[in-house]
């Protein structure tokens, strides 16, 4: 009887349960540009707040908060992608 290839697109985990093969490499790419956006919004913040505050101005102020609302939702979607990978099976007899 022939085995059938991993149906999670030939990503296989390694003992400890780790990714192993293309999709690690993608995923880490993705954590990289999550992070260095989250820092960047940050010194956006920083910057806004200073402004704010400078100009007295309602505007920028709320710009900010909405800033900081983008970051303070940023753990809970990093957390969503380290979820196991599902595996599709080949069918109801596969």
């Amino acid at each position: 009887m022939a085995e059938h290839p991993p149906a999670s697109g030939g990503t296989e985990r390694t003992q400890t349960g780790a990714l192993a093969g293309p999709q690690h490499g993608l995923l880490r790419r993705g954590f990289v540009l999550e992070f260095a956006t989250l820092g960047w919004n940050v010194v956006g913040i920083v910057v806004l707040a200073v402004a704010a505050v400078g100009t007295r101005s309602v505007a920028l102020a709320g710009f900010g908060l909405d800033s900081l609302s983008r970051l303070a939702r940023a753990p809970w979607w990093s957390g969503s992608c380290r979820a196991p990978v599902r595996t599709v099976s080949a069918g109801p007899c596969g």
